[in-house]
């Protein structure tokens, strides 16, 4: 993907205020005589305003859900865009010639954009050719005979593609496109580079929430293929993690019910939005995903669960759950079908759309649905069995970030099990290192924002990312493995990237941090006077005198350790000895460290 300079963003930057962006979405009241305004969030139901807008320093925060960000990210969340796209939205309304910074960059884009215009326009070709050629009847017949109608075909550009193993390439070398260019499309065989990826087959375009084909899914209708479905493979503009099949065909039923039905195959999507239930949608040959959930996020609150009754349905829907509570999602399981019907395309087949819908009706929520799949697999009268069941249903309690919400559902094991929930709660204490008596109490979470713990490390982190400036003398003295944080390696390694590719804008440093949590706990940082210190190269020294001073202790408590199991083990002088020298230059180091902070 392109990246654009610095400059084009303090450019956008310096032609609009970030209240004049936020308030074309939402109403802002202004705080007093400052440069602050206030409003009620936009990413979560609120009556009393928490969100507030620091328009002299660029940056949004709520407190009530934890979300900030700059101004490019606050039109990435309401337009529901990548970074790129909210620039271009903004370059265009600050009126800025947005210029890639290279040509090898140029190229790279334009490159992703072709492939990207190919899909859009065999989508239509293979669509066409399903509706209106004679080679395609039977295809037009099969569809038919499973209920799907002109309409969902029309509404799906569902397609067809010919037995003809020069049809596609002929096409596409005469509009122009190079053979380089069409081995990247990923439509041809890897060892046979003009014979289709699809022939004979009907297929399902993959389409991003914009509406651009980015990929194609294939049913075999000859009965000969070993694969009954082939996908298109990960290409420059589709990865499987990040897409969904039916999201774009659902989005508007899903921003009116803010809910999704998640379901196993295409057929079933097309099947349920046939049935009324326009709002279905299907992970593409994988595992749902934490990228997919959040893509949901993006439109929804609630997601109900439709996958098969067998044992690798029963496990993606345990997996998809987790994940689902993970990013604060309401999560509910459609209850299995009558017995002989395997899913919700042979039910619309057999039974017709009006009784498919009224089965999607029948729903549990996702911790009952666990605690009783996990019932048929353990006798509770026994001991070990409850014990199973609770462990069965652990991580779902891992990934619940409201106490309240997770005290109810110790309450309802405590029921199930017969139980005392006081000692539920306490075998999860023991099983997690946790205190429930000690967590903060909260309201229903409103978003699910995770709040980083900010240690040591990451603080001093924070302080040069304020500050990045300062990265070269603090890289000199302090290595990436010196650190142990996570959040804090992910930083240095930004930083890292950044002055590698010579990037000075704190907008665009920021859109590095991949982690979302890590970038708002980045930008809340930039009101903290902490990370701005009047003397910031006393600070720095500081911070790089405490880190190595850290790291001398911990050294010296390892020896200490090894001294103290020396000392029980009768162990000779000739082991003693160095032991005793270790600990007395670790402290003659750690002393001068110390010395160091006293002198600053």
């Amino acid at each position: 993907m392109a990246r654009y300079s610095d400059s084009a963003v303090e450019t956008i930057k310096q032609r609009l205020r970030l209240s004049e962006v936020v308030g074309s979405y939402v109403r802002l009241t202004k705080q007093g005589n400052t440069d602050d305004y206030k409003a009620c969030c936009p990413f979560h139901s609120e009556k009393t305003p928490s969100f507030l807008v620091h328009d002299r320093e660029g940056f949004y925060k709520c407190f009530g859900c934890g979300k900030s960000g700059s101004m490019f990210n606050f039109v990435m969340e309401m337009e529901h865009v990548s970074f790129p796209e909210a620039l271009k939205i903004l370059a265009e309304k600050a009126g800025v010639e947005l210029k890639v910074q290279n040509e090898y960059e140029k190229k790279e884009s334009d490159r992703t954009k072709t492939v990207q215009d190919i899909y859009n326009r065999i989508m239509n070709s293979f669509h066409a050719y399903l509706k209106s050629q004679k080679e395609a009847s039977f295809a037009r017949e099969y569809l038919a005979r499973r209920n799907i109608l002109p309409q969902t075909i029309d509404n799906f550009k569902l397609g067809f593609a010919t037995e003809d193993p020069k049809w596609l390439y002929d096409f596409l070398r005469k509009n122009n496109y190079s053979d380089e260019i069409l081995r990247e499309t990923g439509l041809f065989s890897r060892n046979y580079e003009n014979l289709p990826l699809f022939r004979n087959r009907v297929l399902f375009p993959i389409r991003t929430w914009q509406g651009n084909c980015v990929a194609f899914g294939g049913r075999d209708l000859t009965g000969e293929s070993k694969a009954k479905y082939i996908n298109t493979p990960e290409t420059s503009i589709y990865s499987k993690r990040h897409n969904l099949f039916g999201l774009y065909e659902s989005l508007p039923e899903l921003k009116k019910r803010e809910e999704i039905i998640l379901c196993e195959g295409n057929f079933d999507v097309i099947s349920l939005h046939q049935a009324g239930l326009a709002y279905a949608a299907a992970p593409l040959g994988t595992a749902f995903t934490e990228e997919q959930a959040k893509l949901i996020k993006r439109y929804c609150r609630k997601v109900n669960l439709l996958f098969d009754s067998d044992t690798a349905g029963r496990n993606a829907t345990v997996k998809a759950l987790i994940i689902l509570q993970h990013n604060g999602l309401e999560s509910r399981v459609i209850r299995p079908f009558p017995d002989d019907i395997k899913d919700a395309s042979q039910m619309l087949e057999e039974r017709g759309a009006e009784e498919l819908a009224r089965c999607c009706l029948n729903t549990e929520g996702g911790f009952s649905y666990l605690v009783h799949s996990a019932l048929k697999m353990y006798d509770i009268r026994q001991p070990r069995g409850k014990s199973s069941v609770f462990k069965e249903v652990k991580p779902f309690l891992d990934a619940t970030e409201s106490r309240i919400e997770r005290q109810d559902y110790f309450k309802y094991l405590s029921d199930i099990l017969s139980v005392p929930q006081e000692q539920i709660v306490r075998d999860y204490e023991n099983l997690t290192g946790t205190d429930s008596s000690r967590e903060k109490d909260s309201e229903e979470p409103v978003a699910a924002v995770s709040v980083i713990k900010s240690g040591p490390e990451l603080q001093s982190m924070l302080l040069i990312l304020n500050n990045p400036d300062w990265f070269n003398r603090f890289k000199s003295e302090i290595k990436f493995n010196f650190l142990s944080d996570i959040h804090a390696r992910m930083l240095y390694t930004v930083l890292e990237d950044a002055q590698r590719e010579e990037i000075a804008s704190r907008d665009l440093l920021f859109q590095m941090i991949s982690d979302e949590d890590l970038r708002n706990c980045a930008f809340n940082s930039l009101s903290d006077d902490e990370y701005r210190p009047k003397d910031i190269e006393g600070a720095v020294h500081d911070v790089i005198v405490n880190l190595k001073l850290r790291r001398l202790e911990e050294k010296r408590a390892n020896v200490q350790t090894l001294i103290d199991t020396a000392q029980m083990e009768g162990s000779s002088s000739a082991d003693f000895i160095p032991l005793l020298e270790t600990a007395t230059e670790l402290d003659r180091e750690i002393m001068s460290l110390k010395a160091q902070i006293t002198e600053v």
